[in-house]
């Protein structure tokens, strides 16, 4: 049985009257100071509102009628008695020790955090890896749109040259075999200068200044595998999915082609200006690396001509896809090292 004190309001009138109040798991009974029966209720038509902080616990009654009370144990007895407000109750136990709001808070912090650096870069992956083929090229057409209206102009390399690099891109593609429909586009860019960008489709455009810059073929080549990685690996899609974070993300994921098409007014200023993530850039570098150790060749040649990159970065205005993230001294050692491991 289960007695406790209490503020008794029958629904009729703001009238407060102080009870005794009573209940022995089936049944609510409300007595006035004089003994007088003032309500008997059935516990399982009371309604007992969750706890709130320091607040008095009360509980309803029918015809608008409700008790208040100090006493929380016996609220939280009653509540027991009727399988009520479990959840709500470890939420007030939490909320009425300070430690325990401390532990929740960093707890939530964490777990936020863990959800942005890994939970979402995870799901990214696999959304990206869900959008069809069409998609991508629908998207690479309005990103190559834009790139060409504001970044790119018609390419100036002879002939000559273009024909030879696009043969050496084409026996590339065909022996890598990643199964995408990889294409070599040239563009001039005096004011991007040396530069190469992967469009999420298989397109590859790569500038007149790159090209001349490039002192051999295998200098170019180097260029060519590293940004066939980012394609292979969908980095641009993975990269604009998580930067718009949870709302593109979803739409990805359960197939929302509007959304998904939408990145493609994100994806130039991705490329241009942000570029992709340390791990995206090391990604490449990796595939690129352990392309030339496969094939027997030194990695000399990709890393000099990212040094030479960076070297004539001050003479342009935008910003240079190749020599930032990481920086080009960190993606140097790491092809070193690389190369130092092929070689044992």
């Amino acid at each position: 049985m289960i007695r406790f004190e209490g503020t008794y309001f029958d629904g009729k009138s703001s009238m407060a009257h102080p009870v005794g109040i009573s209940s022995d798991g089936t049944v609510i009974r409300i007595r006035g100071e004089d003994g007088q029966m003032m309500a008997e209720v059935p516990l399982r038509v009371c309604v007992i509102t969750p706890a709130l902080g320091t607040t008095r616990r009360s509980f309803r009654l029918p015809d608008d009628a409700r008790c208040e009370t100090d006493d929380t144990e016996a609220i939280s007895d009653l509540e027991r008695q009727k399988g009520e407000n479990p959840g709500m109750r470890f939420v007030h136990l939490l909320e009425s020790h300070w430690m325990w709001v401390a532990v929740c808070m960093v707890t939530l912090l964490v777990c936020v955090w863990l959800f942005m650096s890994h939970g979402i870069p995870f799901l990214a992956k696999g959304a990206a890896k869900a959008v069809p083929y069409p998609v991508m090229e629908k998207i690479s057409q309005k990103a190559l749109t834009m790139l060409d209206e504001k970044f790119f102009k018609p390419s100036e390399l002879d002939l000559a040259n273009r024909e030879k690099l696009t043969a050496l891109f084409q026996d590339i593609s065909r022996e890598i075999g990643t199964g995408h429909d990889y294409r070599l586009e040239f563009r001039k860019s005096p004011r991007i200068g040396p530069n190469a960008f992967a469009l999420p489709s298989g397109l590859i455009l790569m500038t007149d200044e790159l090209v001349k810059l490039a002192e051999n073929d295998r200098e170019v080549l180097g260029v060519l595998i590293h940004e066939m990685a980012h394609v292979e690996k969908r980095h641009g899609l993975r990269q604009v999915i998580q930067n718009a974070g949870v709302f593109l993300l979803i739409s990805a994921l359960v197939g929302d082609i509007v959304s998904i098409t939408s990145t493609a007014a994100t994806l130039p200023t991705l490329l241009i200006e942000s570029g992709y993530s340390r791990k995206f850039e090391r990604d490449a570098d990796e595939a690129t690396g352990l392309y030339f150790i496969k094939k027997g060749w030194s990695i000399r040649a990709y890393q000099d001509i990212l040094v030479r990159i960076t070297k004539n970065e001050p003479k342009y205005t935008g910003s240079s896809l190749l020599s930032t993230h990481p920086a080009t001294d960190e993606r140097v050692k790491y092809l070193q090292s690389l190369e130092n491991a092929g070689m044992k």
